[in-house]
């Protein structure tokens, strides 16, 4: 089975961040600390063009994190905390990363891996 379908098999053909069931798309990260399947989840175009672009992010549609950061997904762990770490200064993003679990070689990685608004411009 190849990766996409695998995924979409996990994922109930859904967004593994917001649960959304259109425009799905593979996301990898590049060097993951594991295998290609933990580096690896199924995006929305939504959520994808909201992490990728600092500018276009919609507080409010992130409160799906709520619920999706407690995959076991490494890649959605990764995600989730780079979000919400992004959107700390909403207040409510806050509680979530200090509810959060990693392991550290995952939580190393998406500090590593972080995009901000410092970072693009």
């Amino acid at each position: 089975m190849n990766l996409e379908k695998e995924l979409l098999k996990r994922s109930d053909s859904t967004c593994e961040l917001c649960g959304n069931t259109e425009n799905l798309d593979l996301y990898t990260y590049e060097n993951f600390p594991g295998d290609i399947s933990e580096a690896s989840f199924m995006i929305c175009s939504v959520c994808k063009e909201q992490f990728e672009d600092p500018e276009k992010v919609v507080p409010n549609h992130w409160r799906c994190l709520n619920d999706s950061m407690w995959s076991t997904v490494p890649a959605v762990q990764v995600t989730a905390f780079q979000m919400l770490s992004r959107l700390k200064n909403e207040g409510w993003p806050q509680d979530l990363l200090d509810m959060m679990y990693m392991e550290e070689e995952i939580k190393t990685f998406a500090k590593s891996r972080m995009v901000s608004k410092e970072n693009t411009t």
